[in-house]
């Protein structure tokens, strides 16, 4: 057991450093890369990337069975210098036909969009009869890309939406449970709120704490949700 825990706090320390990203962002993305490579073996046919910045999944999910990936974004962006949509929306319209796309992706990008109701619709639009949408959303994140930062989405909240949107199927899932959510919460309060000087100080025996508690991370994946549960961000899988 011991063995396996230095192995861990061993592998953290490599892929924090390497990457060379503060913690909090290492977390975000840990989990996002978890709920993707869970997306991953499903992906076939036509699939739609909204809202999709630099497209960083692509070449990651990218495999035999998916014959044409799409990106969309809203033009012009901070994100398109090296990489560019295949094309571009009004942030209302999917420039794309009714039924014409097996999966839509949209991560990190409810929380963006006003109008979860109209957004969801036009999802709906272009997906396939028993297409699926798959999204991400956060719980704990700092406001960012102001003034376009509206919501943070429970999970009841997001199943009257996919409700009233007609979807026949949702399934939605924690990105990271209590321990994850008090992690991130740490990282993210330590990044923003103490001076560099103290952080660097700090910072190898607050990684040390921080993969602990990732380690010991006992997320509930499905629901029902439950009074009192924490997390970091939602994901899930949502049927046409």
């Amino acid at each position: 057991m011991r063995k396996d825990i230095n192995k861990y706090k061993k592998d953290w320390f490599i892929e924090l450093s390497s990457k060379k990203l503060p913690i909090s962002t290492y977390l975000v993305r840990r989990s996002l890369l978890a709920a993707v490579t869970e997306l991953k073996p499903l992906l076939h046919g036509k699939v739609l990337d909204l809202a999709c910045g630099i497209m960083p999944y692509k070449d990651f999910l990218m495999s035999e069975s998916i014959e044409q990936y799409i990106g969309v974004d809203l033009e012009p962006t901070e994100y398109h210098h090296d990489v560019k949509p295949d094309l571009y929306w009004n942030g209302s319209e999917i420039p794309l036909p009714d039924a014409s796309v097996d999966f839509v992706l949209a991560t990190e990008f409810l929380e963006h969009y006003f109008d979860t109701a109209m957004v969801l619709k036009e999802v709906k639009r272009v997906l396939k009869p028993g297409g699926v949408f798959f999204f991400t959303v956060p719980s704990i994140w700092p406001l960012h890309e102001a003034p376009y930062d509206y919501h943070r989405f429970t999970p009841f909240a997001l199943e009257e939406h996919f409700k009233k949107a007609e979807f026949s199927q949702s399934n939605i899932k924690l990105l990271g449970g209590n321990y994850y959510y008090f992690a991130l919460s740490i990282a993210l309060f330590f990044e923003f709120r103490f001076a560099e000087k103290f952080r660097k100080v700090v910072k190898p025996f607050l990684n040390l704490y921080i993969a602990a508690l990732v380690k010991k991370d006992n997320k509930i994946v499905t629901t029902p949700f439950k009074n009192n549960q924490m997390y970091s961000g939602l994901y899930g899988f949502i049927t046409k």
